[in-house]
This record gives structure tokens, C-alpha cells and sequence, in this order.
């Protein structure tokens, strides 16, 4: 083949290989307990920028019936296992190992069990789990490793979704500092 049939044909590749954000998603809750192998970055950002919505629509619903708080903890407690293994396989594609998510599963069911008992560390807690978000959520927002690694064969993505990994990133980066300055309004 000419070179031009060879880079429309691979053109042509990438094309079958896009997948909207739903289907990401679908895909993840599909996964809910594999830890096993990799996750682009695109897939991950698109888990966790569809997961915020629904649970954006789902508080809306509970403030107009009065009930944010139980919906919150349900929507929590239920999404808790897919982003936890999401984000095992997504660090496993940046070659680190799937332990880091363990700090942020303990700090988030913290702040669930100190916000349920409205105990007087909960600002604390709160706050050691937003540093720790930050954190991770940078490391998550790495390009994958360009080659196999000992998690899995190389997460083979379409050139298309690089722009729409860098939109999710900087919404999500958005999102967590305003979850930082409500924080500090809370504070203070």
C-alpha cells in the first residue's frame, strides 16, 4: 500500500476505536471489581467527569427533596469500588502501583463515617483527603507509559482523545479547587 492508503486506513482505525464518554463509563461500571490491567487516560477522566454529573443531577434531586445527605452517601458508598479499580488500572497504565488509591478509599469512607456522626474531626479528616485527592488526581492526569509494563500490555488509544483527556483534566482541576475553596469557606 502507498503511503497515503496506509495513513487514511490507520486514520479509518482510529475512528472505530473512539468511544464517547458514556461508553467509557459503561465500560467501567462494567469492570467494578478489575483491578487487573490498564486504563487510558481518556477512559478514566471520562469515568470520573460522567460520574461527577450523575452525581451533580442526583443532589439537585436530593436538595429539592430535601434529603442531599442520604443521596450523597448512597452515590458514594455505590461508586466507591468502579473509581477505586478505575483508578488502580489507571495507575497501573502510569506505571505506579495500584496501593496509592488506598490512602484515598480510607480518608473518603473517613469522611463519609465523621460527616454521618457529625463528629468535630470531620474538617481535619476533610482536609487530609482533599490533599491527598490533589495529589493523586495530578499523578492521574500523567500520560500512560508508552510501553508494556509489568500491569499490562501498552493502553492502545486514539489519537482523538487527547484534547477531550485534557478537557476532563482541566474540568476536574476546576472542580477539586472549587472543592478546596468551599473548604476553606467552611473553615473560616
Amino acid at each position: 500500500m502507498s503511503d497515503d492508503v496506509q495513513q487514511d486506513y490507520a486514520e479509518t482505525e482510529d475512528i472505530k476505536e473512539v468511544k464517547s464518554i458514556f461508553q467509557c463509563w459503561t465500560e467501567a461500571i462494567s469492570r467494578f471489581f478489575d483491578i487487573h490491567g490498564r486504563t487510558s487516560r481518556y477512559e478514566f477522566w471520562a469515568f470520573q467527569f460522567v460520574s461527577l454529573l450523575i452525581f451533580i443531577l442526583a443532589a439537585l434531586c436530593g436538595f429539592l427533596v430535601s434529603s442531599y445527605k442520604i443521596i450523597f452517601e448512597i452515590f458514594a458508598l455505590y461508586f466507591i469500588v468502579p473509581a477505586t479499580a478505575t483508578g488502580i488500572r489507571r495507575l497501573h497504565d502510569i506505571g505506579l502501583c495500584g496501593w496509592w488509591m488506598a490512602p484515598a478509599v480510607i480518608l473518603g469512607v473517613l469522611v463519609l463515617w465523621f460527616w454521618e456522626f457529625e463528629t468535630s474531626g470531620l474538617m481535619l479528616v476533610l482536609f487530609a483527603f482533599l490533599s491527598y485527592i490533589t495529589y493523586l488526581y495530578w499523578q492521574l492526569s500523567m500520560d500512560g507509559e508508552n510501553c508494556d509494563n509489568i500491569y499490562g500490555n501498552k493502553v492502545s488509544e486514539a489519537s482523538v482523545y487527547e484534547q477531550d483527556s485534557l478537557v476532563f483534566v482541566g474540568f476536574m482541576a476546576v472542580f477539586l479547587a472549587v472543592c478546596w475553596l468551599v473548604f476553606f469557606i467552611k473553615l473560616f
